[in-house]
């Protein structure tokens, strides 16, 4: 075995509210290196720029305002209240040496990814009161790690290695993650010492054959992979990387580009399935290895393609993707939850979707992030942040007083904090991804930046000769489509703009210094190669009429059924804009050429924060009705009783 980190003095970027100040100092964090008079400070997206062809803007240097802006900031308020919740109590009661409430949570994993969460957030804010309570939080998960380095405050587990728990190494790979954040954050080692030696108790068993690598360990949770890699880039110690990839080859399989070839936890459980390819993703950037690439790509698109919902939602037979491509139904009837769509499958699938872009940056991977993102994952969240969905289905219709949300009651409403779900690794998920949010819209690479997701923000980056691009972005996107991006620069800057088109987009133009208006073609990025002065930009306008999604026919449930969409989000018709029960509706038939004609729509500032509804002509019992369609992702916020369906039958049927 290698000696574990030793402390070491760091220094890492630091975000100060309202100003950007780097300070330099010897760090051993691997990927964080000093470039030119700057440090980059990679966060959630810290893979090494020797494989992959581009490298996420790293939080310190962007700041986002706009539609996610007001999202992002949501997430400091939540955390703190999620403190209230029962998710630290698992671990107040074992330092304190007291007995744990009944009210006992799956895993101390949800600590972790709250821990996480808090010191993306810390590097955006410094916040004060957020700080007392990162330390508070690592000193107590400090306290309670045993001498040989195991840690478990869950008094639910009475064993190491429990095979009925098979969550030994989950949980280590969320507090892996956790380390390295709050390294990144606090410039401290203490929690990634701790962390290392929790590795280390793990690598020495696996060696020492442990009858649980052999067993249940098959059946785990994937997570492992990426915390052990995400480890050993941030203390160097090589020993975390191969025991990532001697994991990862040994408990899970990847044989092929369809779900059929694909076992995580000795299933298709369609979070355990992003973890694993994400992590793969990710060790592919580290080594180049062939054998985790080879079947990446054709099982994204495999996905994309066969095994997503409208909304950029996985996960359709439980938990689990369905073997069988083009298996999506839009409820669960026979299940007391009504149980597909997992939030946290959706940040497993974007984590891995973020990481193909690294590899390969296409705009396809940014659609389908752009498209889960608003409407999948933001949806399962409550506009203020400070509630979830566990599940998403389609449709929610009818008597729901034996359904739950995944034991949250009732189903049709967002669990709100302090409470949690029995299970609460979905709003634990979405702290962490939150936090993370900001790395995701800005990309670069030796010859420029890409702009990936469309918000108000600035940016700064240093390219890797020194170059530095300063860019803004003013928009009112999603909600309209006129974007314009600016250098703000002081010195003139050669270097080349990609700017994403978005798939939906079948009309968009742009206009930039020296260029008449340019009609430009969706689902590719615009490469605009010029020297940029101060002031110079970019006016692209994606045009946003009412349109219907096209469907794929090969799908079942889809039969027979339309979705209304403008711009990247979908609509859904809820009982609050209806006096009939919503399963009734039927939309009046429609050609796709007819709908600007048929269906108008009206901006409501004051609704929802700000929403377009839509009016679409439409039948319940034979009499002729206007059906009125909000924003999936703003669905049951006016009422704890939403009912709501977004795939509309055109057809009797349903």
């Amino acid at each position: 075995m290698k000696n574990r980190l030793t402390t070491t003095a760091i220094c890492l970027t630091f975000f100060i509210i309202g100003n950007i100040s780097f300070i330099q100092g010897v760090s051993p964090d691997k990927h964080n290196e000093v470039k030119g008079n700057k440090r980059t400070s990679y966060c959630a997206g810290d893979w090494p720029d020797k494989i992959a062809k581009v490298q996420p803007v790293p939080i310190t240097n962007t700041k986002v305002s706009g539609y996610l802006g007001k999202r992002i900031d949501r997430n400091l308020e939540s955390l703190i209240l999620g403190l209230e919740s029962p998710i630290p109590k698992g671990f107040e009661a074992a330092v304190a040496g007291t007995e744990q409430s009944k009210y006992r949570l799956a895993a101390d994993s949800d600590l972790y990814k709250w821990l996480e969460g808090a010191c993306y957030v810390f590097i955006q804010t410094g916040d004060k009161a957020l700080k007392k309570e990162i330390d508070r939080i690592t000193d107590m998960i400090i306290e309670v790690q045993e001498d040989d380095g195991y840690i478990n405050a869950q008094v639910n587990q009475k064993k190491r290695w429990d095979p009925d728990v098979k969550h030994d190494l989950y949980i280590a790979g969320h507090l892996f993650e956790a380390a390295v954040a709050h390294h990144r954050a606090t410039r401290e080692t203490r929690l990634l010492d701790a962390a290392s030696r929790w590795a280390d108790y793990q690598i020495k068993e696996y060696f020492n054959e442990n009858e649980y690598y052999h067993t249940t360990a098959l059946r785990e949770h994937s997570e492992y992979e990426l915390g052990l890699l995400r480890l050993f880039r941030a203390t160097g110690n090589e020993e975390y990387l191969n025991f990532s990839k001697i994991l990862t080859k040994e408990l899970c399989k990847v044989d092929g580009p369809t779900m059929t070839q694909v076992e995580a936890g000795g299933g298709t459980h369609a979070v355990r399935v992003g973890y694993l390819l994400a992590g793969m993703a990710d060790i592919y950037l580290e080594t180049g290895s062939e054998e985790m690439i080879k079947h990446l790509p054709e099982l994204w698109d495999y996905i994309n393609n066969t095994s997503t919902y409208v909304t950029g939602a996985v996960g359709s037979h439980g938990e689990d993707y369905s073997k069988h491509p083009y298996d999506l139904p839009h409820e669960r009837k026979d299940h007391n939850s009504r149980h597909l769509a997992e939030t946290c499958a959706s940040v497993a699938h974007i984590m891995f979707t973020w990481r193909m872009h690294a590899i390969d940056p296409q705009s396809k991977y940014f659609d389908a992030i752009e498209k889960t993102l608003y409407n999948h994952y933001l949806g399962a969240i409550s506009l203020d942040g400070k509630g979830s969905f566990y599940y998403n289905p389609m449709r929610v219709v009818g008597d729901l007083s034996n359904k739950s949300d995944h034991g949250f009651v009732p189903m049709c409403a967002r669990c709100m904090l302090p409470q949690v779900n029995r299970t609460s690794c979905c709003m634990t998920n979405c702290w962490r991804f939150m936090g993370a949010l900001p790395e995701y819209l800005y990309s670069y690479d030796e010859e420029g930046i890409y702009v990936n997701l469309y918000s108000g923000s600035k940016t700064s980056q240093t390219l890797k000769d020194g170059r530095k691009v300063d860019l803004s972005v003013e928009t009112k996107y999603p909600f309209d489509g006129k974007v314009r991006v600016m250098f703000t620069g002081k010195k003139e800057t050669q270097f080349n703009l990609r700017l994403r088109i978005p798939g939906w987009c079948e009309t968009a133009s742009a206009i930039w210094p020296e260029q008449d208006e340019k009609i430009v073609e969706g689902g590719k990025y615009l490469q605009i190669d010029r020297k940029w002065k101060n002031g110079d930009s970019v006016e692209l306008q994606f045009e946003m009429p009412v349109r219907m999604v096209e469907l794929n026919p090969k799908v079942k449930a889809d039969s027979g059924h339309v979705v209304f969409g403008k711009g990247p989000l979908v609509y859904c018709l809820e009982n609050e804009d209806v006096t009939f029960p919503v399963e009734k509706a039927m939309v009046y038939p429609l050609k796709a050429e007819e709908v600007s004609e048929r269906v108008t729509e009206k901006w409501y500032p004051d609704l929802l924060e700000g929403i377009h509804k839509l009016s679409v002509p439409g039948r319940v019992d034979e009499q002729e009705v206007d059906l009125t369609l909000v924003p999936w992702f703003a669905r049951a916020s006016r009422s704890d009783n939403a009912r709501w369906i977004i795939y509309l039958p055109q057809k009797d049927g349903n």
